[in-house]
């Protein structure tokens, strides 16, 4: 049996996807305990062709390839988990590049038997020059903790120590596959744009178990992972994009906690200062800041969390779903071919 299952969902990404296995195979040694598993999402680009030139030319590591077209970041997290054989899921993201001692730091923290997850440092690699205003982005929340959660980058510093299971990424989250199964699995996550009702808040809701159960999360300043962040990602609306996601993630947080819908209340934009957004928008746009992208941010967050709210309200088999104790069967609801095929089904914020 491997020791650790590193799992790298993907979809249409087969660019960044073989630079991650090119890197994941770099650092594995033939002679570690470690199978590499890659969950095709439903991609209809090159990635099975190009998985099986990366299997051939690394034809000494232990590959496994799963294909399932169910919509979401969900499907591949939890199909990996559960063809893993490791005794570690080592959970990362498509588009990272994994630090030289990344693995090491992993079998160093899991030699502690109380430490349930661990993670490190996921830090940016930019394919083209950042802008000016991305410094002022990033949230210190203590010291030697910054977050850029829009670019889903973590620097907790150079130090290795215990922190809140809430500090790891989803981008380069490990964690024992017993508690992966005790905790509950993952939330739904990274819908495509047109099945955002079904979006959740992913890792977090795996991450508040873990710590409601007293369970240790260790941070390891080695098991650092590079994330590759396009040109694409770097714009005012990309990050708004960002925020009306994480909205949608709020709003299904703030349901499942309280088990029940809030009380109704007004059209996000009815909430919001009475401005002609769209003239409003632009203005911000001409000469972009970190202040002025934050506020884009925040009033997309709101956005994203009256949508959603909306859509539960309307819909009792979304409620249900939102509800769920766990999503270990990842399937969606009857209905959700016709809504990622229907145009009017795209919303914007």
């Amino acid at each position: 049996m491997s020791e650790v299952s590193i799992i790298i969902p993907t979809r249409n990404r087969v660019g960044a996807l073989h630079r991650a296995l090119t890197s994941i195979a770099t650092v594995v040694d033939t002679r570690d305990t470690v199978e590499i598993i890659v969950v095709d999402n439903g991609s209809i680009d090159d990635t099975a062709s190009m998985y099986r030139e990366v299997k051939d030319r690394f034809s000494k590591h232990n590959w496994r390839y799963f294909y399932d077209e169910t919509p979401g970041l969900l499907t591949g997290r939890h199909l990996g988990a559960r063809e893993a054989q490791g005794e570690i899921l080592a959970f990362l993201d498509d588009d990272v590049l994994l630090g030289p001692s990344w693995l090491e730091a992993l079998n160093l923290a899991f030699k502690d038997p109380e430490v349930t997850l661990t993670g490190g440092p996921t830090l940016p690699h930019f394919e083209v020059e950042p802008p000016y205003w991305l410094h002022g982005m990033w949230i210190e929340f203590e010291k030697e903790v910054r977050v850029l959660g829009e670019l889903s980058l973590v620097d907790l510093g150079p130090n290795v120590r215990a922190v809140d299971p809430l500090y790891i990424p989803g981008a380069n989250f490990a964690i024992r596959k017993g508690a992966f199964s005790a905790c509950g699995g993952f939330n739904p996550d990274c819908m495509p744009k047109p099945l955002q009702r079904y979006q959740g808040n992913g890792e977090t809701g795996l991450a508040l178990n873990i710590r409601a159960r007293g369970l240790k999360a260790l941070y390891h300043p080695e098991a650092a992972v590079k994330h590759v962040i396009p040109a694409s990602r770097l714009t005012p609306e990309s990050f708004e994009q960002k925020g009306f996601y994480q909205g949608v993630g709020g709003s299904y947080s703030n349901i499942r906690r309280n088990g029940c819908l809030p009380a109704r209340t007004k059209s996000w934009r009815d909430q919001l200062r009475p401005i002609k957004w769209n003239l409003e928008r632009k203005r911000l746009l001409r000469n972009p800041t970190a202040e002025k992208i934050s506020f884009l941010v925040a009033r997309a967050r709101l956005a994203g969390r009256w949508f959603h709210e909306n859509e539960v309200r309307k819909d009792p088999v979304l409620l249900d779903w939102v509800m769920k104790p766990d999503y270990f069967d990842y399937r969606l609801p009857d209905g959700w071919e016709r809504r990622l095929n229907a145009r009017d089904a795209q919303q914007d914020f």
